[in-house]
């Protein structure tokens, strides 16, 4: 594992649908000099015997694969933190099972990092994958001519909304120049090691409290404080069949909702709030206030007409954790080189869609 300068770590549960086209576009990579760490997170379907029967199927790169089975589902936290300890390259890669990577995509991203030194975070464009397990085949992404952007990096409102830029518009394919953004999803995003470790004081890259959803926003916060940047490279491109998004308006938000179990739903209001108390500066917050407050309100009433128990259940784990995270953000404050009002440059840039929330 020493020897190769980057390490892929894919955490996979009951992904057997997406795996097999996931595991090819990581083995069309036109670059190989990458490790290849699979961990099944506690599937009970044959995602395990899927990936293994790939691997024997092309041997030629049994040199620079493992693949570890956990016994139960660790979250998306505690299974990536598994994986970057237990690889030494330079370069991370945190992937999801629901990705299609070009072939590019890994050579284009480990180069950007290479020429940006304060970059501690790269990712691509995100396109939509309109995924159909029974007809699916990788020469559909150039039978379509109007492709939908999934993400083009996080973006941060004055709300401390934290959205995936410009998701849900047609893909114009003008831009081909890197720019800097506020942070990047961990859904295909490549990370340098020692940047990690710099906002890392406990030991864990991603908050193991959170368990999954919003991991990588925090991580954005801290990467930031810490004077890092993060970087999207729209010239390359990732293909994501995202299972967790936003409706378009309260009825469809309503039905996208009611699909997700409960668990996933507490976990994503919680862990808002755990960004915030580990990483929001005090003058800032109520500098922003009203905006926040708009914000909060409205998802609060919305939550507490169709869904009273995932707010109720909410709450109960933020007092349980409350006092962790304060602990955190103690913690956290050795990490910082930039101070939290020079973080506005963030939210400031997008001041005229608050009026959209």
């Amino acid at each position: 594992m020493q020897r190769y300068k980057t390490s892929v770590h894919l955490i996979i549960n009951n992904g057997a649908a997406w795996l097999p086209w996931c595991l090819e576009s990581l083995y069309n990579q036109t670059k190989k000099e990458f490790f290849l760490l699979v961990i099944d997170n506690g599937s009970i379907d044959n995602s395990y015997k899927i990936v293994l029967d790939f691997f024997n199927n092309h041997k030629e790169i049994l040199s620079r694969v493992r693949l570890i089975r956990n016994k139960n589902n660790l979250g998306f936290a505690r299974a990536h933190n598994q994986a970057i300890s237990w690889t030494e390259s330079e370069y991370v890669l945190v992937l999801n099972q629901d990705v299609y990577l070009t072939s590019n995509y890994l050579a284009r991203l480990s180069d950007d990092l290479d020429n940006q030194e304060r970059a501690a975070a790269m990712t691509g464009k995100m396109l939509s994958w309109q995924f159909q397990s029974e007809t699916f085949h990788s020469s559909d992404f150039d039978n379509h001519s109007e492709k939908i952007i999934d993400s083009l990096g996080l973006m941060i409102k004055r709300s401390r909304q934290v959205i995936n830029k410009a998701q849900g518009q047609v893909d114009d394919n003008k831009s081909q120049i890197p720019q800097r953004i506020f942070g990047v999803p961990a859904t295909a995003a490549l990370y340098r090691r020692r940047a990690l470790a710099a906002v890392s004081p406990d030991g864990q890259v991603f908050d193991e409290d959170f368990v999954s959803y919003k991991e990588d926003v925090d991580l954005a916060w801290r990467l930031q404080l810490a004077g890092f940047e993060a970087w999207l490279d729209p010239a390359v491109i990732a293909y994501h069949d995202r299972s967790l998004s936003s409706g378009s308006d309260m009825k469809s938000e309503y039905k996208l909702r009611q699909q997700r179990p409960r668990d996933l739903k507490v976990y994503s209001w919680v862990n808002h709030w755990a960004v915030l108390i580990k990483n929001d500066g005090f003058i800032n917050f109520w500098r922003d206030f009203p905006w926040i407050a708009i914000h909060e309100i409205t998802k609060g009433l919305f939550l507490l007409l169709t869904d009273p128990f995932t707010l109720i259940k909410g709450k109960l784990r933020l007092f349980s954790l409350l006092g962790k995270f304060y602990k955190k953000r103690q913690m956290l404050k050795v990490t910082h080189k930039i101070s939290y009002s020079q973080l506005r440059y963030w939210w400031s840039r997008v001041k005229s869609m608050d009026d959209n929330i």
